[in-house]
């Protein structure tokens, strides 16, 4: 005998279908949320302190000062924040991945190397407990935003509208030497200047990308940057031809890709979703890549974008502007 099904049964059963595809949609936004239970509880390298500070005063305002100590003392406060809340209000964490600079640490403050060796890790501690305090520099460049205690002096900008200075021509060539030296190379000559001040090339046999500036004669000639690169691998080509940037994506931020993974500093140069952006990350707000991705750098291992390294593809980000003529062959 067939049960008959009555208005309140369907309702009931529409109800539960509403409530499952629900669910399906939900799931994703709450993964994405729950990402940065992938970062590390210890404030780790990468994480620039008195940059949040300075860049989010909102933060340190409720998180700084005498609060600090509630989290075991101003770098764990502010990683805290970021841990827990800034990764998903994509905050910047530094203006630099490697702001850090611990060869340079340790052969600048030979007092401190010969009691803490050359161990990032260790050297790093050092700064965070004392270093900052005495006004040690971090990096050859670092400007301190914040007094010796802790009272904040300066302001940054944060990362995401900061230009990078232009390489020396010295640091230019080091790059260069390294990396665009074999012959044969792909760089055009005699493309005229059309009024963006770089032009990018790709290399998809050596993987190469190169940044070009406009020289003397009002062409594209002179050199500025090589970088190693991943094209696209088997199946799935980069597009070859001359096209140009039409949107960074905003800030910089996280960009959801095809086969899942999360990438950083993103500028698209074709439709199809291709365009430049970071090695890939496992996780929204990882600050670790893929150790693999960054092994890859150099060969055919892309879904059709062009990848660089999340050093790199900041640089390049906050380079050239929108309108820049990209020639991938």
């Amino acid at each position: 005998m067939t049960e008959s099904v009555t208005p309140m049964k369907k309702l009931k059963m529409l109800i539960l279908t509403a409530a499952i595809a629900l669910i399906a949609v939900i799931t994703p936004a709450v993964k994405a949320q729950a990402a940065n239970v992938s970062l590390p509880d210890k404030t780790p390298l990468w994480f620039d302190a008195e940059y949040y500070a300075t860049a989010y005063p909102d933060v340190a305002a409720v998180y700084g000062g005498a609060n600090a100590a509630t989290y075991g003392g101003f770098d764990s406060a502010m990683w805290f924040h970021y841990k827990n809340y800034g990764v998903n209000e994509n905050r910047v964490p530094a203006a630099n991945p490697n702001w850090f600079d611990a060869a340079y640490y340790a052969a600048t403050y030979p007092d401190v190397a010969a009691v803490y060796g050359t161990n990032a890790e260790s050297l790093f501690q050092h700064y965070i407990l004392l270093g900052r305090s005495e006004l040690r520099r971090p990096n050859a460049s670092y400007v301190h935003t914040m007094a010796k205690d802790g009272t904040i002096t300066g302001n940054v900008t944060p990362a995401q509208n900061v230009t990078p200075a232009s390489p020396t021509p010295s640091q230019a060539n080091a790059q260069v030497t390294t990396q665009a030296t074999s012959d044969a190379l792909y760089i055009p000559t005699g493309i005229p200047c059309n009024g963006s001040p770089y032009y990018i090339v790709v290399d998809r046999t050596l993987n190469v990308c190169t940044v070009l500036t406009v020289g003397a004669d009002g062409t594209y000639s002179q050199l500025v940057k090589s970088m190693l690169c991943s094209t696209g691998r088997a199946g799935h080509g980069t597009p070859s031809g001359t096209f140009s940037i039409y949107e960074h994506t905003a800030g910089g931020g996280w960009v959801y890709m095809a086969d899942g993974t999360w990438a950083v500093w993103g500028m698209r140069f074709r439709t199809g979703g291709y365009m430049f952006h970071s090695v890939c990350f496992t996780h929204k707000g990882d600050l670790l890549p893929i150790p693999e991705e960054v092994a890859a750098l150099g060969s055919k291992a892309s879904l059709g974008c062009v990848r660089l390294s999340v050093e790199d593809a900041m640089w390049l980000y906050n380079l050239v502007p929108d309108g820049t003529l990209v020639t991938i062959a």
